[in-house]
């Protein structure tokens, strides 16, 4: 008679196990931005990201691209394709920071990953600055004096 009862049980474990590996995977997952910070004018730049399970996990995505907003909120770069990192589940844009606007640029990332139940789209936002002081330092320590005596 314990024998009948385990199977239940054991098979009621294993669908719960199952599903809960599908959520993990699926519902949990998310972009995490792993870039941010700050920049002089005409800088290179990079937006980094990398998409994972619920359990920090990294997965694979199919696509994410890049939308980088202006401090004024106009676009800067417009829902360019991202390219594909060295880590998994790692992505990356390269970017040379605009001389015209200096201030706070918010930048919005979506990927596509494909899950058991079809493809999911997951979205983050973050946003990096680009300095007026870090720019005047670094032309100051560049500047060459000359005496003329």
């Amino acid at each position: 008679m314990e024998k009948k009862i385990l199977i239940p049980i054991f098979l009621i474990v294993a669908i719960a196990g199952i599903g809960i590996a599908i959520q993990g995977y699926g519902t949990g997952s998310k972009v995490q931005f792993i870039s941010g910070t700050e920049y002089q004018r005409g800088e290179v730049g990079e937006t980094i990201v990398r998409t994972v399970n619920v359990w920090g996990v990294p997965i694979t995505a199919n696509w994410c691209n890049v939308t980088i907003y202006y401090p004024d909120k106009t676009v800067f770069v417009d829902n360019q394709p991202m390219t594909q990192g060295g880590g998994a589940g790692s992505w990356y844009y390269k970017f040379t920071t605009p001389f015209t606007q200096i201030g706070v640029y918010e930048e919005y990332v979506t990927c596509g990953i494909t899950l058991p139940s079809g493809t999911k789209i997951l979205g983050a936002g973050s946003s990096f600055h680009v300095s007026q002081t870090l720019t005047l330092v670094n032309e100051t320590a560049s500047a060459q004096i000359h005496i003329i005596s």
